[in-house]
């Protein structure tokens, strides 16, 4: 129950965000994403040295 509580506010704030400055949100989201391409292409290399 409290699980779920805590869900939906912060869904309500994600929205209230993107509302209100769709532009920082966006700036959040890419900069998250290319956070997440960088730690792919680190995995990426570390087992590609692994396996030669």
């Amino acid at each position: 129950m409290v699980k779920l509580a805590i869900a939906a506010l912060v869904g309500a704030f994600v929205l209230f965000y993107v509302v209100t400055s769709p532009d920082q949100a966006a700036n959040i989201v890419h900069g998250a994403w290319k956070v997440a391409v960088n730690v792919a292409h680190g995995i990426g290399n570390f087992f590609n040295k692994l396996a030669t």
